[in-house]
């Protein structure tokens, strides 16, 4: 018996090391990459991430240019396929708000009560003093779990204002202004604040002033789930692939996240914002690099998106006639690879792939890594000691139940945020702890 649990244990320790060495293997390349072929830089990372359609636009001097990969049965992707912006949408927000600031109807430096009189959030037990301003660059204090308590549902189901409503005497992480706390709620604010000031939806305002302005006319907001026909399938990480998921729609949210583009209309908002966004004359603390939903940095402005099931990122030379923006039908970080390695391809820097490992990916693999562990310590434990391993399970399942008592996020929040394989864990631990239950139970009354 013992003889067969050392070898039991030999066993697995080899698997875990094959397993992790035939992970790292596959999501390695070290070719180097040019303009040459940066098509072929694209499908590499797809391939080896499992991102399965992705869209890329880029701006270089007078020049456009698209490239797509697609590797899903009875699916194309061509530069008028539309995809979720993600957080991309913010820059939009932002643009509304500065030229409404522009027109003399708004002033960044007013508290936002002043257009909503009933938003009140609190800092120390006292009415906090949060401006437009504050909103804009993410230094309101309002944290950054409140994403969480956006309603779910379609136009009708759920309202902008409602959305706002949630965090109306939210207590404030930081002193208005002191700290940057990235908390997508504050571009819903900001789209409140623009209902106020114009009686329009936000939608509409956006619509008929930035989006018709800088010639986007295939792009839309998404507002209610049957949008989703219009979109091309969005998909969700799970088991090292991806499979196609409809995540909810968060009416309250589109200002921050929803709006559809395709790579059409993005080269056509890369040279708007080329021609009309001053970046120079922001004003950003030192302390601060965003502002109007960029992320702005000497050499480039850039910004990152990410829904349930689409991811994006826009980079966008200050110096040069040059921009990427690529779009992707499954959420992650690759979307912000590729862009980085086509960017530097056109700034005449060579990219290398090296190892490339979606996030969700690598979750996927210390979930599988987990449990060979667990099942390597198990086998190092005596039956005398197998409570032991039983109150290390519990542990392990109080700290799942304190996790969204800790962060104010909730089990639906995550599920619909994380990969499928998020969910097997939650089962697969309560289910070793059942059956470690168990084996503590039938081993006690064998001994009696």
């Amino acid at each position: 018996m013992k003889l067969s649990k050392i070898i039991f244990r030999r066993i697995l320790l080899i698997i875990m090391i094959i397993t992790a060495a035939v992970f790292f293997a596959l999501h390695y390349d070290s070719k180097e990459y040019s303009l040459q072929n940066e098509q072929e830089y694209i499908n590499r990372i797809c391939r080896m991430t499992h991102n399965r359609a992705v869209a890329v636009g880029i701006i270089d001097g007078d020049e456009d240019i698209f490239l797509e990969y697609c590797d899903i049965d009875g699916k194309t992707v061509n530069e008028h396929t539309l995809f979720e912006l993600g957080s991309t949408t913010k820059a939009f927000t932002g643009l509304g708000i500065l030229n409404l600031e522009k027109e003399g109807l708004i002033d960044l430096d007013s508290p936002v009560t002043y257009y909503i009189d009933w938003f009140r959030p609190q800092y120390k037990d006292s009415d906090a003093l949060v401006t437009v301003r504050h909103l804009m660059n993410h230094s309101s204090g309002i944290p950054v779990w409140t994403i969480s308590l956006i309603p779910e549902g379609s136009e009708g189901e759920t309202t902008l204002e409602g959305t706002v409503r949630k965090i109306a005497d939210v207590k404030l992480a930081h002193t208005p202004g002191e700290v940057h706390e990235y908390a997508t709620i504050n571009y819903d604010v900001l789209a409140l604040v623009i209902e106020k000031v114009t009686g329009q939806k936000y939608e509409d305002y956006i619509t008929e002033t930035v989006l018709k302005d800088a010639g986007m006319n295939e792009s839309f907001f998404r507002i209610a789930d049957s949008d989703r026909q219009r979109i091309f399938p969005g998909r969700k990480a799970g088991f090292f692939a991806t499979w196609q998921y409809d995540a909810p729609t968060y009416y309250g949210n589109t200002a921050a996240g929803y709006l559809a583009s395709d790579t059409v209309d993005l080269v056509k908002w890369m040279r708007y914002v080329k021609c009309n966004i001053d970046f120079d004359s922001f004003s950003i603390p030192r302390r601060n690099k965003y502002y109007a939903g960029w992320n702005i940095y000497p050499g480039t402005v850039h910004h990152g998106g990410n829904n349930p099931n689409y991811s994006t990122q826009v980079i966008i030379s200050r110096e040069r006639d040059l921009g990427v923006f690529v779009l992707s039908a499954s959420a992650g970080d690759i979307a912000t690879r590729i862009a980085d390695g086509i960017y530097g391809m056109h700034m005449g820097v060579n990219a290398r792939i090296g190892l490339c490992v979606s996030n969700h990916e690598f979750q996927d693999f210390l979930l599988v890594m987990g449990i060979l562990f667990i099942l390597y310590i198990a086998l190092l434990l005596k039956y005398r000691r197998k409570k032991l391993c039983l109150c290390g399970v519990i542990l392990i399942l109080i700290v799942l139940i304190m996790i969204p008592i800790i962060s104010h996020i909730s089990y639906r929040f995550m599920f619909v945020w994380m990969p499928y394989s998020f969910g097997v864990m939650i089962i697969s631990i309560l289910a070793f702890a059942i059956c470690s239950y168990w084996c503590c139970s039938l081993w006690s009354l064998m001994k009696i």
